[in-house]
């Protein structure tokens, strides 16, 4: 899905993502990036909190910004400014001559109203009845991730 996702991005995306230890966050954006034509390893941001991943090609550049804010004390405004949230969201808005830019913030739940009104929020969560499966929730918040959200549905017909 991550990867169907990355295909399907057209415009700057805040990516929310929720659920339990296990339920898929990292794996998902794994995913996205290979979606995204991005070849480089993700790894989860757990301990470093923002890993950056970049492939530039012009006006086709992509960027995949993926943060945990687990381990900060409630997402608080001064520890997220200390990992440049403010700046990404700034980015986030900047035009996209400089290429596309998706941000992916893992335990978003714990922004409270620091979460940007558009987004796109997914939740995941472990099967009960299938251990290698995962179950997603997506909700669209605003014209980019409802275009999104509209597109794979499309694809479904």
């Amino acid at each position: 899905m991550g990867r169907r996702i990355g295909q399907a991005i057209r415009a700057n995306l805040f990516i929310a993502l929720s659920g339990d230890l296990g339920a898929g966050k990292t794996t998902f954006t794994k995913g996205l990036a290979a979606g995204l034509g991005l070849s480089a390893t993700v790894t989860s941001p757990t301990f470093t909190l923002v890993n950056e991943y970049r492939q530039e090609r012009g006006f086709q550049a992509r960027r995949l910004v993926h943060a945990d804010v687990y381990r900060l004390e409630g997402g608080s405004a001064a520890e997220l400014d200390g990992i440049g949230y403010g700046d990404l969201l700034d980015d986030l808005e900047a035009d996209e001559s400089f290429g596309l830019l998706v941000l992916v913030v893992e335990w978003a739940d714990r922004l409270g109203s620091l979460l940007p009104a558009q987004r796109l929020a997914i939740t995941s969560r472990l099967d009960e009845e299938a251990a290698d499966f995962r179950i997603f929730a997506l909700h669209a918040f605003g014209p980019n991730a409802t275009a999104l959200l509209q597109e794979l549905a499309q694809e479904q017909v």
